[in-house]
């Protein structure tokens, strides 16, 4: 970005001081209108809210993505709890988050990690249900998945894994392996030495998703 470089923090500021305003302002409205007013309306104002939530997410992704923070040692609990609360304001309703965390400790660049792994949360969120004859014919989607986040210390070594259930969920993968949530993912986790790849390839096999890995010296 050289020399705008402050001219895009600027925007990025600006941008979030105008969509905490209307994220304000959605729920005043939802708060004054008459009940049957918005009982009619729920489902969009629900939806603007959604958007506005996860607005604010992308906003941190990109404050993360310039390597805005100073670099500390981080508690991978800590960094779960987090990237599980940023990854909800992006999952739809039929993907449900399964956090398995243990004790360690990794290097962490402001909220680089913790925005890395909620990128390929989400990721994992947008594969499509599958969908059966009877669905076809009511018009309704079947297909609920779990995505499972897990923490797996190593001798000089840590992984973290994210894998989803849902059964196309390997082929989503392999379409989608240059999307930009997992460029992302992999931008982050440069900036403090991690690498991510996908898994769920090969033999054995594996549930499909993504390994994150940090190596100590």
């Amino acid at each position: 970005m050289g020399p705008f470089d402050g001219g895009w923090m600027g925007l990025v500021n600006e941008f979030r001081n105008h969509l905490t305003i209307f994220l304000a302002g959605t729920n005043q409205l939802s708060a004054m209108l008459p009940r049957a007013v918005a009982c009619e309306f729920a489902d969009r104002l629900d939806d603007m809210e959604s958007s506005a939530e996860f607005l604010q997410t992308l906003l941190t992704w990109m404050d993360a993505s310039v390597g805005r923070g100073s670099q500390a040692i981080s508690d991978v609990t800590d960094l779960l709890r987090r990237a599980e609360h940023l990854a909800s304001t992006g999952l739809p309703a039929r993907v449900s988050l399964r956090v398995e965390p243990k004790p360690a400790g990794v290097r962490n660049r402001g909220v680089a990690i913790e925005c890395a792994l909620a990128a390929l949360i989400t990721e994992l969120g947008r594969i499509p249900p599958m969908r059966s004859l009877s669905s076809d014919e009511t018009g309704e989607t079947e297909g609920s998945s779990v995505v499972t986040v897990s923490v797996h210390p190593q001798r000089g070594a840590l992984s973290i894994l994210v894998v989803s259930s849902a059964l196309q969920a390997a082929a989503h993968l392999q379409a989608s392996e240059g999307g930009w949530r997992i460029s992302l993912a992999k931008a982050l986790l440069a900036q403090v030495g991690g690498t991510v790849e996908t898994v769920g390839r090969g033999n054995p096999p594996r549930a499909p998703g993504f390994e994150v890995r940090f190596r100590f010296q």
